[in-house]
Protein backbone atom coordinates (compact mmCIF):
# COMPACT_ATOMS: atom_id res chain seq x y z
CA UNK A 1 0.00 0.00 0.00
CA UNK A 2 3.06 2.36 1.03
CA UNK A 3 4.61 1.58 -2.28
CA UNK A 4 1.41 2.70 -4.05
CA UNK A 5 1.25 5.50 -2.43
CA UNK A 6 4.78 6.63 -3.19
CA UNK A 7 4.19 5.61 -6.94
CA UNK A 8 1.14 7.83 -7.11
CA UNK A 9 2.88 10.74 -5.32
CA UNK A 10 6.04 10.37 -7.34
CA UNK A 11 3.76 10.97 -10.43
CA UNK A 12 2.05 13.74 -9.39
CA UNK A 13 4.75 15.30 -8.70
CA UNK A 14 6.62 15.22 -11.75
CA UNK A 15 3.37 16.29 -13.74
CA UNK A 16 2.83 19.35 -11.31
CA UNK A 17 6.38 20.21 -11.87
CA UNK A 18 6.91 19.59 -15.66
CA UNK A 19 2.87 21.70 -15.39
CA UNK A 20 3.92 24.83 -14.22
CA UNK A 21 4.67 26.69 -17.48
CA UNK A 22 1.27 24.99 -18.81
CA UNK A 23 -0.61 26.19 -15.18
CA UNK A 24 1.25 30.17 -16.09
CA UNK A 25 -0.15 30.17 -19.83
CA UNK A 26 -4.11 28.50 -18.88
CA UNK A 27 -4.14 31.54 -16.23
CA UNK A 28 -3.05 33.72 -18.80
CA UNK A 29 -5.34 32.31 -21.31
CA UNK A 30 -8.37 31.95 -18.88
CA UNK A 31 -8.63 36.06 -18.37
CA UNK A 32 -8.58 36.62 -21.99
CA UNK A 33 -10.44 33.67 -23.63
CA UNK A 34 -13.34 30.97 -23.35
CA UNK A 35 -12.39 29.32 -20.50
CA UNK A 36 -14.19 26.12 -21.39
CA UNK A 37 -12.31 25.69 -24.37
CA UNK A 38 -8.58 26.61 -22.56
CA UNK A 39 -9.91 24.10 -19.76
CA UNK A 40 -10.86 21.31 -22.21
CA UNK A 41 -7.69 22.27 -24.28
CA UNK A 42 -5.65 21.80 -21.35
CA UNK A 43 -7.20 18.49 -20.09
CA UNK A 44 -7.10 16.71 -23.42
CA UNK A 45 -3.58 17.85 -24.05
CA UNK A 46 -2.31 16.24 -21.03
CA UNK A 47 -4.72 12.80 -21.63
CA UNK A 48 -2.90 12.87 -24.57
CA UNK A 49 0.57 12.96 -23.19
CA UNK A 50 -0.62 10.34 -20.50
CA UNK A 51 -1.86 7.78 -22.75
CA UNK A 52 1.04 8.41 -24.78
CA UNK A 53 3.84 7.97 -22.05
CA UNK A 54 1.85 4.85 -20.71
CA UNK A 55 1.83 3.35 -24.91
CA UNK A 56 5.32 4.14 -24.74
CA UNK A 57 5.99 2.82 -21.34
CA UNK A 58 4.41 -0.78 -22.72
CA UNK A 59 5.96 -0.77 -25.75
CA UNK A 60 9.48 -0.11 -24.26
CA UNK A 61 8.98 -3.05 -21.96
CA UNK A 62 8.71 -5.52 -25.39
CA UNK A 63 11.33 -3.61 -27.23
CA UNK A 64 13.84 -3.70 -24.93
CA UNK A 65 13.64 -5.74 -21.73
CA UNK A 66 16.09 -4.59 -19.24
CA UNK A 67 17.61 -1.82 -21.05
CA UNK A 68 14.67 0.80 -19.70
CA UNK A 69 16.07 2.05 -16.94
CA UNK A 70 18.35 3.63 -19.53
CA UNK A 71 15.29 5.85 -20.43
CA UNK A 72 16.30 7.90 -17.71
CA UNK A 73 18.94 9.93 -19.55
CA UNK A 74 15.73 11.31 -21.09
CA UNK A 75 14.35 13.46 -18.49
CA UNK A 76 18.16 13.69 -16.70
CA UNK A 77 19.92 15.20 -19.98
CA UNK A 78 16.93 17.61 -20.85
CA UNK A 79 16.96 18.48 -16.62
CA UNK A 80 20.35 19.25 -16.71
CA UNK A 81 19.81 21.65 -20.06
CA UNK A 82 16.96 23.05 -18.64
CA UNK A 83 19.11 24.14 -15.60
CA UNK A 84 22.09 25.27 -17.71
CA UNK A 85 19.16 27.34 -19.28
CA UNK A 86 18.35 28.95 -16.08
CA UNK A 87 21.80 29.89 -15.26
CA UNK A 88 22.90 31.16 -18.52
CA UNK A 89 19.23 33.39 -17.69
CA UNK A 90 18.41 31.76 -21.97
CA UNK A 91 14.87 31.32 -22.56
CA UNK A 92 13.34 33.88 -19.66
CA UNK A 93 10.03 35.54 -20.49
CA UNK A 94 9.53 33.01 -24.10
CA UNK A 95 6.27 31.87 -22.58
CA UNK A 96 3.68 32.17 -25.31
CA UNK A 97 0.05 33.13 -24.01
CA UNK A 98 -2.35 33.32 -27.27
CA UNK A 99 -3.64 30.37 -28.07
CA UNK A 100 -6.89 31.89 -30.20
CA UNK A 101 -10.32 30.82 -29.25
CA UNK A 102 -10.49 27.09 -30.40
CA UNK A 103 -10.64 24.09 -28.48
CA UNK A 104 -8.06 22.61 -31.18
CA UNK A 105 -5.87 25.72 -30.72
CA UNK A 106 -5.40 25.35 -27.00
CA UNK A 107 -4.78 21.52 -27.51
CA UNK A 108 -2.02 21.82 -29.25
CA UNK A 109 -0.83 24.67 -27.50
CA UNK A 110 -0.76 22.72 -24.38
CA UNK A 111 0.46 19.84 -26.13
CA UNK A 112 3.58 22.07 -27.25
CA UNK A 113 4.37 22.96 -23.82
CA UNK A 114 4.01 19.32 -22.39
CA UNK A 115 7.01 17.69 -24.28
CA UNK A 116 8.84 17.98 -20.72
CA UNK A 117 5.95 15.86 -19.18
CA UNK A 118 6.30 13.37 -21.80
CA UNK A 119 9.77 13.16 -21.48
CA UNK A 120 9.38 12.97 -17.82
CA UNK A 121 6.71 10.34 -17.50
CA UNK A 122 7.42 7.75 -20.44
CA UNK A 123 10.74 6.57 -18.88
CA UNK A 124 9.23 6.64 -15.25
CA UNK A 125 6.17 4.58 -16.34
CA UNK A 126 8.68 2.14 -18.13
CA UNK A 127 10.90 1.42 -15.60
CA UNK A 128 7.97 0.82 -13.38
CA UNK A 129 5.91 -2.34 -12.86
CA UNK A 130 2.81 -2.77 -14.29
CA UNK A 131 0.61 -2.40 -11.06
CA UNK A 132 2.32 -0.04 -10.55
CA UNK A 133 1.59 1.78 -13.76
CA UNK A 134 -1.80 2.03 -13.28
CA UNK A 135 -1.08 3.42 -9.69
CA UNK A 136 0.83 6.34 -11.37
CA UNK A 137 -1.34 7.24 -13.97
CA UNK A 138 -3.51 7.42 -11.72
CA UNK A 139 -1.41 9.32 -9.06
CA UNK A 140 -0.96 12.03 -12.41
CA UNK A 141 -4.40 12.53 -13.62
CA UNK A 142 -5.75 13.39 -10.23
CA UNK A 143 -2.72 16.16 -10.46
CA UNK A 144 -3.67 17.38 -13.79
CA UNK A 145 -7.27 17.79 -12.88
CA UNK A 146 -5.51 19.20 -9.58
CA UNK A 147 -3.63 21.74 -11.73
CA UNK A 148 -6.68 22.57 -13.59
CA UNK A 149 -9.04 23.63 -10.38
CA UNK A 150 -5.98 25.72 -9.37
CA UNK A 151 -5.51 27.23 -12.82
CA UNK A 152 -9.58 28.31 -12.48
CA UNK A 153 -8.98 29.35 -8.89
CA UNK A 154 -6.29 31.32 -9.78
CA UNK A 155 -8.02 32.95 -12.70
CA UNK A 156 -10.80 34.49 -10.77
CA UNK A 157 -8.73 35.87 -8.44
CA UNK A 158 -6.05 36.92 -10.80
CA UNK A 159 -4.42 39.58 -8.76
CA UNK A 160 -3.94 36.83 -6.44
CA UNK A 161 -1.64 34.95 -8.60
CA UNK A 162 1.50 37.77 -9.54
CA UNK A 163 4.41 36.51 -10.37
CA UNK A 164 5.13 33.48 -8.27
CA UNK A 165 4.13 30.65 -10.75
CA UNK A 166 6.38 31.37 -13.28
CA UNK A 167 8.96 31.33 -9.77
CA UNK A 168 7.36 27.53 -9.43
CA UNK A 169 8.45 26.88 -13.16
CA UNK A 170 12.15 26.45 -12.45
CA UNK A 171 11.85 23.76 -10.62
CA UNK A 172 10.87 21.57 -13.79
CA UNK A 173 14.36 21.28 -14.35
CA UNK A 174 15.27 19.65 -11.58
CA UNK A 175 12.55 17.66 -11.02
CA UNK A 176 13.31 15.92 -14.60
CA UNK A 177 16.89 15.48 -13.03
CA UNK A 178 15.22 13.76 -10.11
CA UNK A 179 13.02 11.66 -12.22
CA UNK A 180 15.59 10.76 -14.31
CA UNK A 181 17.83 9.70 -11.38
CA UNK A 182 15.24 7.66 -10.36
CA UNK A 183 14.69 5.44 -13.32
CA UNK A 184 18.36 4.67 -13.72
CA UNK A 185 18.45 3.80 -10.24
CA UNK A 186 17.59 0.01 -9.68
CA UNK A 187 14.37 0.33 -7.46
CA UNK A 188 12.05 -2.11 -6.28
CA UNK A 189 9.63 -0.55 -8.54
CA UNK A 190 11.24 -1.31 -11.83
CA UNK A 191 9.79 -3.59 -13.92
CA UNK A 192 13.04 -5.40 -14.76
Amino acid sequence: MLTHLAMAASAAFAVIATNLDNLAVMVALLLTSNRPRVLGGYLMAQAIVLGAALAIAEGAEEAMPGWTGYLGLVPLSLGLIGVWRQWRGVGDGDMPVSAGGTLLASTVLFLGLSTDSLAVMAPLLADTVPVLRVTATLGAGLAVLALGLLGLSLARGAEASGGWISKLEKLGPYAMIAVGLYVLANSGTDAI
